[in-house]
């Protein structure tokens, strides 16, 4: 039998890695549906959530086994926000991509002195994803550890709607975000979005509901706060000005 051109040289030819031909023989085809699925007519709303979907599976195909950060501080679902002295974490573009939705968070027990998340826990299933979070939250925190939680206020919603004053509420988001639109629709309709946003949430919480939550995974003295109280204990967040529609919350780890 004649030996390959590459053996006649004298070349050894190393033999791919069963990863290597799955990547080049299988993963493009995998691929290949939600590539197109992304360049077909679909709407905005479906393809915001398949990226979005491509971000989570991005977080967690990188997230380390086991972080040990320098700083005590952990914020959660940051966004484009850097606080000094927090560990800034959100699904894509943070200090450490997480997907929070996991539950899982890569962290030594009681690594972290202080907590806050802002506007994150209404993007989770209440019981397959927010509860298991804040469980591994009271872990990774030391006890005496306070955290801080805001969502929009279910209550604040409903009581304007009942009392036909949703277009305060309208107002209050125009203000705070210039370009938002209802697109001409009555103002009851912001009601649909503060619970939906186009598929991004999934539940609106009160105070009682909050409370409820954080002490099935552990904390106690949930008290209600307002912006003012987070910004005078920590002066780096910046300000969102939305006590109008956000529940806040402090609770402590024991």
């Amino acid at each position: 039998m004649e030996k390959s051109a590459a053996h006649a040289q004298g070349v050894t030819v190393k033999k791919r890695s069963w990863k290597g031909r799955l990547a080049r023989d299988y993963f493009p085809a995998l691929v290949a549906p939600f590539v197109r699925l992304l360049t077909l007519p679909c709407s905005d709303r479906t393809r915001m959530l398949v990226s979005f979907d491509f971000q989570r599976a991005r977080a967690r195909r990188r997230m380390p086994q086991l972080v040990v950060p320098e700083v005590d501080g952990l914020h959660l679902g940051c966004g484009p926000r850097r606080v000094a002295g927090f560990l800034n974490v959100d699904v894509a573009e943070s200090e450490l991509d997480v997907d929070l939705a996991t539950g899982i968070l890569p962290f030594p027990d009681a690594t972290f002195a202080k907590a806050v998340c802002q506007h994150v826990v209404e993007h989770l299933d209440l019981h397959t994803e927010l509860l298991p979070l804040l469980r591994d939250v009271h872990r990774v925190l030391r006890p005496g550890a306070e955290f801080w939680v805001s969502c929009p206020d279910m209550k604040t919603a409903c009581r304007y709607y009942i009392d036909g004053k949703m277009e305060r509420l309208v107002e209050d988001r125009i203000a705070r975000w210039p370009g938002y639109s209802l697109g001409g629709t009555p103002s009851q309709h912001f009601l649909n979005d503060l619970f939906h946003q186009h598929g991004e949430h999934q539940n609106l919480l009160d105070f009682e509901l909050l409370a409820w939550a954080l002490g099935e995974a552990g904390f106690v003295n949930v008290e209600q706060k307002v912006e003012a109280d987070l910004l005078t204990r920590f002066s780096g967040f910046p300000q969102r000005n939305d006590d109008l529609q956000t529940l806040l919350v402090r609770a402590y780890k024991r």
